[in-house]
């Protein structure tokens, strides 16, 4: 083998839609990388390498090779070796990073100092002569800058923003029928067997599930795989969607809080949520309750999960009414504007979809730009969601005001009317609910053909405005339900 030393370094510009941080990447030029090499019929069957150096802080790494390849008799594969260890051969495009890889590659550290490619010449056909290039781009940020986009269309997308695998306390049945940590392709089936566009997989305090997500979301070309993480703290949980970095689990009243944790979330482009804050705590699940409340900047909270599917079927209490609609009330109240959510939190790996209970219940349904991790996370910041409690086959329930949907903001000055539009494909009989600042208003609209309108004279003060479908049953969940349109809210 032998070190080749023609390698060429440049810095190319980066798109300016992702931080600071990368901006300043783009000044460094050791963060754009080509490695370059002639393929000829007297190198077949050996294998020649080359290096470069890895900066420090580098936490994602792409490459990708670019030669003729075997339909033009010249293959060509790549192997890897970091200065401790070997991390991978075999693919002409694939990432490693501090906690995925594409598999062949092995993710881990990417350490500081020289690392080795070893270019295999597996097969040059007698005449062949060419060139091949590998280009390697390394970054500081450990989410990719490139997401999948399995639709590229805009649109509601139904999915689950809750939900476990063995990684951590998710079980099912074995071959032989016994508990045991369940996988989680069998997470992934199920969401698939539901139709679900989108899932979120929010393990607990780990980024274990990170890498095996990555890896099957190819096959999954209908089911996009969101990266999340259920912070679990002491005194309350916390669903993280929408970053592969590191979160500190450990907040307390005093040093680092959970405002802290929220902090340390959206510098990594993430959003928050609140997860079944309502839950006792009578010792069968410590901490799961929100003990954090006298110190909690509701402000820095994304989102509340209004209706968790897990204490509907098997669970040990009687959900209080309301479920987590009673805080997301007072919070808008107080003027914030948290995003209202569901949240499956599977367990079970679909064992009980027979059931109608697991993945996919509730539904939580996003309207977005596209089918894209960037895209969902965007839908439930602007608050474009409504939540079919029973599951994805529930029906759809659509509030607008004129061009506005839910989420959305309109002015209206006093005296003016605002006529809200109600539109559902429900053929159950249920009725149609209209709150008006968290408190049904007292002449209620009937559906007629799917179709009701609310019609409203402003004060020309602030307020907020949601809809529900309701079976009329005591105790009972809504059927779906919005989030509000908000008048005046500047």
């Amino acid at each position: 083998m032998r070190l080749l030393s023609h390698v060429r370094v440049f810095a190319v510009a980066l798109l300016p839609l992702f931080s600071p941080l990368l901006k300043a990447q783009a000044a460094d030029p050791s963060l754009e990388i080509q490695l370059h090499g002639t393929i000829a019929p007297e190198k077949n069957g050996t294998h020649e390498t080359q290096s470069f150096v890895m900066p420090k802080g580098i936490e994602r790494m792409d490459v990708e090779l670019d030669s003729p390849g075997f339909a033009k008799g010249m293959y060509v594969t790549v192997g890897m070796w970091d200065p401790d260890r070997y991390r991978g051969e075999g693919r002409a495009k694939f990432s490693i990073t501090t906690v995925t890889a594409t598999g062949p590659y092995m993710p881990g550290p990417l350490v500081a100092g020289t690392w080795k490619v070893s270019f295999g010449f597996n097969y040059v056909a007698p005449g062949a002569h060419g060139e091949y290039t590998l280009k390697i781009h390394l970054s500081q940020k450990l989410d990719p800058e490139h997401y999948v986009v399995l639709n590229a269309r805009p649109g509601w997308y139904m999915g689950d923003l809750h939900s476990h695998t063995g990684y951590t306390d998710a079980t099912c049945k074995s071959q032989s029928g016994k508990n045991v940590p369940c996988p989680a392709f069998r997470l992934f089936e199920a969401a698939a067997q539901q139709k679900l566009d989108f899932l979120a997989v929010t393990d607990h305090n780990t980024q274990a599930h990170f890498n095996e997500m990555e890896h099957v979301q190819p096959y999954f070309d209908r089911l996009l795989l969101m990266a999340g993480e259920e912070v679990t703290t002491t005194r309350g949980h916390a669903n993280v969607w929408g970053t592969m970095g590191q979160l500190d689990y450990r907040a307390w009243e005093k040093g680092f809080t959970v405002n802290d944790l929220f902090d340390q979330a959206h510098a990594q482009g993430a959003l928050v949520s609140v997860n079944h804050w309502y839950w006792p705590w009578d010792g069968k699940c410590p901490g799961c309750g929100w003990g954090w409340m006298p110190i909690t900047d509701f402000a820095k909270v994304d989102s509340i999960e209004v209706i968790n599917g897990y204490h509907e079927h098997g669970s040990w209490f009687t959900p209080p009414a309301g479920n987590g609609i009673p805080l997301w009330e007072k919070l808008h109240a107080q003027g914030l504007r948290p995003t209202g959510v569901g949240g499956g939190d599977e367990h079970r790996g679909g064992e009980q979809l027979a059931q109608h209970d697991g993945v996919g219940i509730p539904t939580t349904v996003v309207y977005a730009k596209e089918l894209s991790q960037p895209g969902i996370l965007a839908g439930i910041k602007a608050g474009h969601v409504y939540v079919k409690t029973q599951g994805p086959d529930g029906p759809e329930l659509l509030l607008n005001a004129g061009d506005a949907m839910m989420g959305d903001e309109i002015a209206a000055s006093a005296g003016s009317a605002v006529e809200f539009a109600v539109s559902t494909n429900d053929g159950s009989g249920a009725a149609l609910k209209v709150y008006l600042d968290g408190k049904a208003v007292a002449d209620q609209p009937v559906l007629a053909g799917g179709k009701a309108s609310y019609r409203w004279s402003s004060d020309g003060k602030r307020h907020w405005v949601r809809v529900e479908l309701v079976d009329g049953k005591e105790g009972s969940d809504p059927i779906a339900l919005t989030n509000p349109i908000y008048v005046n809210w500047r």
